[in-house]
């Protein structure tokens, strides 16, 4: 691509970017917001009420049919809502648990990033090497070079 060695250009999870800071600076700052975004999403504990709240679905579709003496593949058939309801409403009381602002207490302030603009991938095969911060973002925007 033609932004490859850009002072402003960088790659980030398969996507290129680009701001009006230094390449460097703008990806160490991304990388951090994302570790913290990681670590708040590991510390709400969302898979653990996920999955224990699609065991009780099961176990609960099981448990009635079973106990109304249904056939057994009419209540096996199912389980698949079942499990996604019980699912659905783990989310729902975890959510009511969780912190309000989204963010769990044990961790700092989110991290900020400069400002950041993904660069579709026909601007930067486009896109001069020489163009300025400021010509790839508004090109960017435009969604086309020119």
């Amino acid at each position: 691509m033609a932004l490859d060695e850009h002072p402003n250009v960088f790659r980030f999870e398969g996507r290129s970017w680009v701001s009006q800071s230094p390449r460097d600076e703008a990806l160490e700052q991304l990388r951090a917001q994302r570790a913290w975004d990681a670590a708040n999403a590991k510390l709400q504990r969302w898979w653990v009420a996920i999955t224990i709240g699609a065991i009780a679905g099961v176990a609960v579709t099981l448990a009635l049919g079973t106990a109304a003496d249904a056939d057994p593949t009419g209540y096996l058939l199912l389980l698949p809502l079942g499990f996604g309801a019980g699912a659905i409403l783990g989310a729902l009381i975890n959510k009511r648990f969780n912190a309000r602002d989204g963010q769990h207490e044990s961790l700092p302030e989110r991290p900020t990033t400069v400002a950041l603009t993904q660069v579709p991938s026909r601007v930067a095969k486009a896109a001069p090497p020489y163009a300025t911060a400021t010509e790839i973002i508004e090109w960017s925007n435009r969604g086309f070079v020119g």
